[in-house]
Order: C-alpha cells, then sequence, then structure tokens
C-alpha cells in the first residue's frame, strides 16, 4: 500500500473531516438494519453515498446490483467524472461489485476491506487487482 493512496488531498472534492478516518465494516452495508451513515464505519456503497450526501446529492441506500439498474437516482455516464459511482467487479456481473466515487482525472475514491481506510486510487491501478479487474461501468447521481 502506497503513501499516496493515502493522500485524500489528491481528491477534487472536498472530503470532510468526518469522512477521512471512516473504517471499512462489510456488516454496515446498505439497508444492514440500525445502519445510518458511517458511524461505526461502512462498506463501499455505503461509504461512497455518504461522501455523495454530504455534497447535496439525493441517493437512496441501493447495493450495487440495484445501483447498476437504477434509473431514477442515477444515469450510466460513458466517461466518469467527479461525483460519479464507479462499480468494478473481479466478473462482469454488478451484483456484489464493488463502489467507488470519482474524485478526479481517472482517479477514485473508495473504501475497501483491503486497505481498511478511504484511499484515492487511479482506476488503472483498481484494475490491475484480480477482484477489480472489469469495469462495470460508471453511474452519475442526478438529483441534488
Amino acid at each position: 500500500m502506497g503513501i499516496d493512496m493515502l493522500d485524500l488531498s489528491r481528491s477534487s472534492i472536498a472530503i470532510p473531516p468526518h469522512l477521512r478516518d471512516v473504517r471499512y465494516n462489510a456488516s454496515h452495508f446498505p439497508g444492514a438494519p440500525g445502519v445510518l451513515g458511517v458511524e461505526g464505519g461502512a462498506n463501499c456503497q455505503q461509504y461512497a453515498y455518504a461522501v455523495l450526501r454530504h455534497h447535496g446529492f439525493v441517493l437512496p441506500d441501493l447495493r450495487s446490483d440495484a445501483l447498476w439498474l437504477d434509473r431514477d437516482y442515477t444515469a450510466e455516464a460513458e466517461r466518469m467524472a467527479p461525483f460519479d459511482l464507479v462499480l468494478v467487479h473481479d466478473n462482469p456481473d454488478s451484483w456484489g461489485a464493488h463502489v467507488g466515487l470519482c474524485v478526479g482525472a481517472d482517479v477514485v475514491l473508495h473504501l475497501s476491506r483491503r486497505i481498511g481506510v478511504p484511499a484515492i486510487e487511479t482506476l488503472g491501478d483498481l484494475q490491475q487487482r484480480e477482484t477489480y479487474r472489469y469495469l462495470i461501468g460508471c453511474k452519475r447521481p442526478l438529483r441534488r
């Protein structure tokens, strides 16, 4: 794990202090009983949604497959742009995909089990890992 990966100042969008030290917690997924925001940690989806909501976006708690199918709150984006949700996986299926947030040119903010805290990596670096080799696609939030 490179030191640059944990340098959240590389983000082109503001990441507030309360979202800088969130720990990965697989049991804190969208829709999990008693889970609100990132208190007690978050999974990748919950974390990305918390950052978007901080910036005024309105999104329901969707799991990866529901996010990919959603047309009410997000639209598929051909090119990744800041605030887009990025879905990657070890296979071309959106069910169980890892979700990150575009925070700059080809740069993704994400929270993963492997790293344990928010990190920023290029999409290319993410896809070098077997776990994230497939780009499912990008979803642009529609509602603010």
